[in-house]
């Protein structure tokens, strides 16, 4: 099983530029906290999420698998997403709908479980798996104090 620690790991251009609309589907502390960061960096961002309450991001009130919500939303085939509902099973049939609707040939997908990230993969999307990128900073983080091992 491949686990991907980082968003892009291949050596590719991103498509688009900085005129590239963003959308982060899913208002969860995850969600909230990557379309804040694409925000701070200058990216053009709206938050979808039925029940996001921030004040500080363009946030559209809606589910992110009901294709009116996201067509207000203005996503198009040109559009940067990212599904990050706390769902996976959500995360991979928004990506679809996506894919099928709008034209979009490959969403960044979270995935919470690392057995899911294959199927993610295979279906064509980019899975980025939150455990293990967290258990990675987590194991960074605490190296330093624990020394080297020998072996």
């Amino acid at each position: 099983m491949r686990v991907r620690s980082s968003l892009r790991t291949r050596a590719e251009p991103t498509a688009g530029g900085p005129e590239t609309r963003c959308y982060v589907l899913g208002g969860s502390h995850l969600g909230i906290a990557v379309a804040r960061r694409l925000h701070a960096v200058g990216h053009d961002v709206t938050l979808v999420d039925a029940d996001a309450h921030v004040d500080d991001l363009p946030t559209l009130r809606g589910d992110p698998r009901d294709v009116t919500v996201l067509a207000d939303a203005g996503v198009t085939e040109t559009a940067t997403v990212v599904v990050a509902t706390p769902d996976d099973g959500r995360n991979l049939l928004v990506a679809q709908l996506l894919r099928t609707r709008f034209g979009i040939p490959e969403a960044f997908v979270v995935v919470h479980s690392p057995e899911r990230f294959d199927l993610v993969a295979a279906a064509g999307h980019e899975p980025i798996c939150a455990t293990t990128v967290l258990a990675d900073a987590v194991v960074d983080g605490v190296r330093p104090r624990l020394g080297e091992v020998d072996g």
